[in-house]
């Protein structure tokens, strides 16, 4: 395997997520180390700097809810012992309560309470000022006396609030009042105000709740008598209006009445309906003799039972005669003479049967008529009976409750008003708070430990959240690593004089360390292609400004040393050979040569006697890319390529556009550029990605503007044998 296999060899990275790299975080830690040490001295110096806080503790009994001489559990009663005494100890923990200690003590002078005006600092975090000073400052014109003076009120209550603490103490009635102060004294006094101030407000509410359930109880009294009057004022009235002597006398019409009634109705309709039917069968008969003589009714009848038998006995005798006697037989003609009166008597009968059915019927509906009318005229009465005596009921209610309320009324007043001189405090002070001696924090020996560790602690995780953060190569090492190339050399950053290019100073200082590195880098160039010396070497980056013409440039002067070489500027966008080598910025150059418009000799020139010659870009075309993808292009690389022995071209970023792309095809080889500090990982892996998909042969990589004061950390050999470029080589530059 030969240099140029092993330089299109990727670097296996198959190891470097798995294993732990110390020299690596070495590496992160001692490149912030003066960062995190100040990190820690801050908090040390943080920690140092606090005022000692002295805490009071004052210990207030409070008492089961007192037993009242009477009881007025509308008043102030309490669900629950357990929720009065939490009550209370909200009550102690209340802005009212802590705005009569402030009023009390005078607070609001008290130096302990005042905005801090010296010059030292504390840290004594606001979080309200905090916020405020990042909120856009609103114009509000002229600044409000009152609300300013409001606003400071609300500060001193939030500050007391936040240095008071209230503990009930579990299993017991016992609460423990503590206050923080920078003055001992103060936090004693402070304590003990809160509990004096709480047991006084307790028995003012008291009184105050009295005095007020008394006033409310007068009036409301007052307003019961009223209505108690008035409501038996409605009753009195309705009785006389309805003409009732009481509740008892309302009714006249019973239940069992009306229901005898629906009963009547029933009965009244199952015969208008007997009858109904009886008279519908002798309409359908129409007259019909047979017909009539066939109904139900007629035939239930016993007189026409009576006659039907009489006629058919002489219907029968009738013919027991015609088989002795003639026709003419007087016999014959007096049986003839008693069927007819027979039949004429059944006839007779029916009829009248049929007008008692008719009349029955008539009867029956009008029955019915009646009852109906009568339940309807009952359930009329009925209702207005109940409405007579609802009405009544209401008013008698209403009379008996507004009786019982002022009955109520009137004793809760008594009670109240003999209870008003007999209030009892609920609590009292079973150790008062006492000076303290000896500052509850900072503990100033722990916490400086403490706060030494965290800061060193905060600051290494911050110099290793800054070293994640940052995307850009830091390392000579990380080329290889991340793009998966050789890396041909580090060049250091220059600091130049007004007017000075690189390529000044690398001619100017041959045996200084900038021009070591560029020669580094044309050995690797030289070393990579000794089968296959690169003839076109085209010099591309990412981005503009990452060094690429500065290179192609030095490393065609260096080449020049050895070779000829012909350096050309591709970057048809943004050309700086033509004025960085001292040409006139409208010499003819590629695009002359290529539109051919001027030939060879007139688009190359030679500036002093070494074996580099330089073409510009000439006139800037329109359509760059399209004049470099050309086959004039290929065809002239050849023709110079006769001529020449390394042809350099500066070309254009990669991922600005596609001229380095287009350019790699017709390249023996591609330097890629690389700027400290400053190139991301994704940009110079996607360009490496482009250059590889139009299959361009990538030479390796150049770490590019390595500050010298980083030099080791930059180099190959981190923390091992010192940087890329050691003391080791000339002595000065």
């Amino acid at each position: 395997m030969n240099a140029q296999d092993i330089s299109r060899e990727p670097v296996r990275e198959e190891f470097d997520d798995e294993t732990v790299d110390l020299r690596e975080y070495w590496r992160i830690i001692h490149s912030h180390k003066w960062s995190i040490i100040g990190i820690a001295l801050l908090f040390v110096l943080v920690v140092f700097k606090q005022r000692p806080v002295y805490q009071a503790t004052a210990s207030l009994l409070i008492e089961p809810e007192s037993t009242r001489i009477v009881q007025i559990e509308d008043v102030y009663a309490v669900s629950g012992d357990d929720a009065y005494y939490r009550t209370q100890v909200e009550i102690l923990k209340s802005r009212a309560l802590a705005a009569r200690v402030i009023d009390k003590l005078s607070l609001a002078d008290n130096p302990e309470f005042l905005p801090q005006k010296d010059s030292g600092w504390s840290f004594r975090l606001n979080w309200r000022e905090w916020f405020a000073a990042w909120l856009p400052a609103a114009d509000e014109g002229a600044p409000d006396p009152e609300a300013e003076a409001l606003a400071a009120r609300e500060a001193l209550i939030g500050d007391f609030l936040d240095r008071l603490k209230v503990a009930p103490v579990r299993n017991t009635r016992f609460v423990r009042i503590s206050f923080e102060a920078h003055d001992p004294a103060l936090a004693a006094l402070i304590a003990n105000t809160l509990a004096d101030t709480y047991i006084e407000s307790d028995l003012d509410a008291r009184l105050e709740m009295t005095k007020k359930a008394t006033a409310w109880l007068a009036s409301r009294l007052e307003e019961l008598k009223k209505k108690l009057r008035v409501s038996e004022q409605a009753l009195q009235a309705y009785r006389e209006k309805e003409k009732l002597i009481d509740s008892g006398g309302v009714g006249t019409l019973t239940a069992e009445q009306l229901q005898d009634l629906r009963q009547n109705l029933v009965v009244a309709e199952q015969e208008r309906i007997r009858a109904q039917a009886a008279v519908s069968q002798v309409r359908a008969a129409k007259g019909d003799p047979d017909k009539l003589s066939s109904i139900p009714a007629v035939l239930n009848d016993p007189v026409v039972s009576s006659l039907k038998g009489a006629e058919v006995d002489a219907e029968r005798r009738l013919k027991i005669l015609a088989k002795r006697y003639g026709a003419k037989h007087p016999k014959m003609a007096a049986a003839r003479a008693d069927l007819q009166e027979a039949r004429a008597a059944v006839r007779k009968r029916v009829s009248s049967v049929i007008a008692s059915l008719v009349k029955e019927y008539q009867v029956a509906l009008t029955n019915e008529r009646a009852i109906r009318a009568s339940l309807e005229n009952a359930k009329d009465e009925m209702q207005s009976i109940h409405r007579k005596s609802y009405q009544l009921n209401v008013l008698e209610r209403e009379v008996d409750s507004n009786r019982q309320l002022y009955e109520m009324f009137l004793r809760r007043l008594k009670e109240t008003s003999q209870a008003g001189d007999l209030q009892k405090a609920n609590a009292r002070i079973a150790d008062p708070a006492a000076v303290p001696v000896v500052p509850v924090k900072p503990k100033k020996r722990q916490i400086v430990s403490i706060a030494g560790v965290l800061g060193l602690l905060f600051g290494i995780g911050l110099a290793f959240l800054l070293e994640r953060l940052d995307n850009t190569f830091k390392r000579a090492s990380d080329v290889e690593e991340r793009l998966g190339l050789p890396l041909l050399g580090a060049v250091l950053h220059l600091k130049l004089g007004k007017g000075e290019t690189p390529l000044d100073y690398a001619r100017s200082h041959p045996q200084s360390r900038f021009a070591e590195s560029i020669r580094t880098v044309r050995t690797s160039v030289l070393l990579s292609g000794l089968d296959e010396p690169y003839k076109v070497i085209v010099i591309t980056s990412s981005v503009p400004g990452d060094g690429k013409s500065t290179l192609a440039m030095n490393l065609a002067d260096s080449l020049g040393e050895m070779h000829k070489v012909l350096l050309i500027d591709a970057d048809l966008r943004r050309p700086t050979v033509a004025t960085t080598w001292g040409l006139d910025r409208k010499a003819k150059g590629l695009s002359e040569f290529l539109s051919q418009s001027a030939n060879a000799s007139e688009c190359v020139h030679q500036l002093d006697e070494r074996n580099v010659y330089v073409m510009p870009s000439g006139v800037v075309p329109p359509n760059p890319l399209e004049l470099l993808s050309s086959r004039r292009f290929k065809e002239a690389l050849d023709t110079l390529g006769r001529t020449f022995d390394h042809i350099i071209i500066d070309s254009a970023p990669a991922l600005a556009v596609s001229d380095a792309l287009v350019l790699s095809r017709n390249a023996s080889g591609v330097i890629y550029v690389i700027k400290a500090d400053s190139t991301p990982y994704p940009a110079a892996q996607e360009g490496i990605k482009r250059l590889r998909h139009y299959k361009a042969h990538l030479i390796g990589a150049v770490f590019n503007d390595v500050s010298q004061k980083k030099k080791k950390g930059y180099g190959y050999y981190d923390g091992d044998g010192g940087g890329y470029y050691a003391s080791y080589g000339y002595t000065q530059d």
